[in-house]
């Protein structure tokens, strides 16, 4: 309730004591001691039991204080001793507004109004009711009613841009805040409303100055931090807007709104467990909400967590049935793990009420594919106008669009789409903060040091301890899940599937004197025990409890590290996954990777022949200058003849022959998800349209076959 400052009339002065005593409880409330004002108040109603100020003044302290019922009673009280005071009764519409009151209130301002014409506060009062209730053009009309009367009242203009803003009238909107400004360049409030309508035009620049000004006003504004930290991270200050959302948190701890958005920032950071817990947080705020469980169960999902995510997904639904996002995601979920009944079924449940719901159609195209319906889904999806989509959903469409023009043999097409999907996955955030050259220039370094690196000067372990694991290597999209979900189907072998073991090397060796790689050839035995345990510790991890005799650790392209490897294991089996350069380079290019240093190296055709053309050169070095214990694999001949290289593969590591390899896709199910750009592909019967797809695209290669050819060359394919 707004605090009495002044009242219309003068009150009754029969005794000097109950004027002296009005005017200490009036400083007692302006001065927010309410206790106190409302002591003195009833001293003057115990002295004068009629006087309506006082008990004006009473009742506004109690609806303040949350006491509604004893707040209407007072102020109706204080109506009846005197029914023409207007601010009296646009005070008891304020008390109505807060307990949701809604016609009650509005028709107390009405008659505040209609007492006293020109009283634009109650005028406005009216206007912020009928805004909450949704009726905009009342409420635009009360507004501009209020500013016909007294031009220069900033809060009816703030009140008139949040109702174009609502509008979608978004130039007027910022019109009225501007002009709110201007005439109070104090109003903290309306530079945050300013700032908030300039991200909705793409304003960025702009929002932040205002947002930013906002703040120099009024530090502890939390709503002008949650704004300007969804600027920051639209922006691509991920951390700058997770600082500004702590910030907004600090002052609203209890704000889901802002918690939500949190979280999003640090699963856009990548920051998957303090997503995780900041959802959670929201949780035990909102246990009912259902926008919590479906973003909780995305951040889970990345973090390999399949059964808790399915879990989260499904609680959202039972929240809120049929809705289309939940569903999408479902869906999307069943169709990364192959569950393709299950992922119909829930696009039949969702589309059945929502059947133009964008990513719903993305995920029904999906199954289009997976079914073998190409032009259903290029259909599906071309009816859609990805230039008004969000750019993340836009990029998921051109990619899917890709895929299916792939799959239905129209190369040229498919080429825009991928080409179209790439350039907006090179805009994100995450793209933005990859760098691409710093890949480049590890390999650059890397190549260097060990151009000049004798092996002969290496002595060996003398008790090495545990057993050298095999690693499975090569370069992205040359067979390596194929030949890891093949291998793992062998009762005497785990696969570890692409987990970052080897960070923990790297990073001891940075730290060490010459940092990496200088520091490599000076290492001691004691050193080298250590980085050994290290990456036995992170392997250990990644296992868990799925241990067998033999372990392979796949990463395909961890073969910029072999050099790194060699050193700490020198009697390790490596598994060189080889493919057609030219059908690697091209299904790089195709593929919706999330963005690294490395992978961003794929957003074009030229691009990634670069990337492919440099990692192949180092495994050569690699192999030239380092005496490697390696098995070539190629990707052709397993799935040409998968017994016999099956057979050749195991014997190089050290296992026995087992026809269970040849079943490995009714092992798949026991293993449960696959975590790599393959998952649909190893979970169908072995085929070969894979080899020799670039030739569709030929006329893109023509100019990048200089690259190309000492490659095709060595590894003895034809051109």
């Amino acid at each position: 309730m707004p605090k009495a400052s002044g009242h219309e009339g003068s009150m009754s002065e029969e005794t000097e004591t109950v004027g002296d005593l009005y005017l200490q409880a009036q400083q007692s409330q302006f001065e927010g001691d309410l206790e106190s004002a409302k002591t003195l108040y009833l001293e003057v109603l115990k002295l004068e039991p009629e006087n309506a100020d006082a008990l004006y003044c009473l009742g506004n302290i109690d609806g303040v204080q949350g006491r509604f019922e004893d707040a209407e009673r007072l102020i109706k009280k204080a109506i009846t001793l005197e029914p023409l005071k207007a601010n009296f009764i646009n005070s008891l519409g304020n008390l109505l507004k807060v307990q949701d009151r809604p016609e009650e209130a509005a028709a107390l301002y009405d008659q505040a109004v209609r007492l006293r014409p020109d009283f634009v506060i109650a005028q406005n009062n009216l206007g912020e009711l009928l805004l909450g209730q949704g009726k905009m053009e009342e409420a635009e009309e009360t507004f501009l009613g209020v500013l016909d009367k007294d031009p220069e009242f900033a809060g009816a203009y703030v009140n008139l841009g949040r109702t174009f803003n609502n509008m979608g009238r978004l130039d007027d909107a910022a019109g009225a805040f501007q002009r709110a400004v201007l005439i109070r360049d104090d109003y903290a409030v309306a530079y945050d409303y300013l700032g908030h309508v300039y991200r909705a035009q793409g304003k960025m620049d702009e929002a932040r100055d205002a947002l930013e000004h906002a703040l120099v006003i009024d530090p502890h504004l939390a709503s002008a931090h949650h704004n300007l930290a969804t600027v920051l991270v639209a922006q691509g200050d991920v951390d700058g807007g997770i600082e500004a959302f702590e910030k907004s948190l600090r002052i609203r701890p209890k704000n889901v709104q802002t918690l939500i958005n949190l979280g999003i920032a640090y699963h856009t950071k990548a920051a998957f467990k303090e997503a995780a817990t900041t959802y959670r947080r929201a949780l035990q705020l909102e246990p009912e909400n259902p926008d919590l469980y479906l973003n909780l169960g995305l951040v889970v999902n990345e973090q390999l967590r399949g059964a808790e995510a399915e879990e989260y997904f499904l609680k959202a639904l039972a929240l809120r049935p049929n809705w289309a996002d939940a569903c999408a995601e479902l869906a999307a979920f069943y169709e990364e793990t192959s569950r393709l009944d299950e992922m119909e079924s829930i696009l039949a449940r969702g589309l059945e009420t929502n059947p133009g719901h964008e990513r719903l159609n993305l995920e029904a195209a999906k199954a289009d594919r997976r079914a073998g319906r190409f032009d259903d889904g290029i259909y599906r999806l071309e009816k859609f106008c990805t230039d008004r989509m969000p750019p993340r959903l836009a990029e998921q469409f051109h990619y899917e669009l890709g895929y299916l023009y792939d799959r239905a043999g129209q190369a040229d097409s498919a080429y825009t789409h991928l080409q179209t999907a790439n350039r907006i996955a090179s805009e994100t955030p995450r793209a933005r903060r990859a760098r691409p050259e710093r890949f480049l220039a590890l390999i650059d370094e890397l190549e260097s040091y060990f151009s000049d690196f004798d092996p002969e000067g290496i002595i060996p372990l003398d008790e090495p301890g545990r057993e050298s694991p095999v690693f499975m290597l090569g370069f992205p999209r040359s067979g390596t899940t194929l030949a890891d979900v093949v291998i793992d189907s062998h009762p005497d072998i785990t696969t570890v599937e692409e987990r970052v073991t080897i960070t923990p090397i790297r990073e001891s060796l940075q730290a060490m004197p010459g940092g990496f790689p200088g520091s490599i050839s000076r290492l001691s035995t004691d050193e080298v025990l250590r980085l050994r345990n290290l990456y036995f510790d992170a392997l250990d991890d990644a296992v868990g409890d799925k241990r067998s005799r033999i372990l392979v650790d796949k990463t395909p392209i961890r073969t910029v590290h072999v050099g790194m490897l060699w050193r700490l294991f020198p009697d390790a089996r490596f598994i060189f996954c080889l493919r057609h350069p030219c059908d690697v380079v091209l299904s790089n290019f195709m593929q919706h990777y999330r963005a690294s240093d490395a992978f961003t190296n794929f957003y074009n055709l030229a691009d990634s022949v670069r990337a492919y053309s440099r990692v192949m050169d180092l495994w050569r070095l690699y192999a030239e200058r380092l005496p490697l214990r390696y098995h070539t694999l190629r990707y052709e001949n397993l799935v040409e003849d998968l017994e016999d290289e099956g057979r050749r593969v195991l014997d190089f590591v050290g296992a026995e022959w087992d026809p269970k390899v040849l079943g490995y896709r009714s092992s798949l199910e026991s293993r449960g998800r696959i975590n790599t750009n393959s998952y649909h592909q190893v979970t169908e019967p072995l085929y070969t349209r894979s080899r020799g797809r670039w030739r569709a695209y030929e006329g893109y290669f023509e100019p990048l076959m200089d690259q190309l050819r000492p490659h095709l060359e060595y590894f003895d394919y034809d051109e």
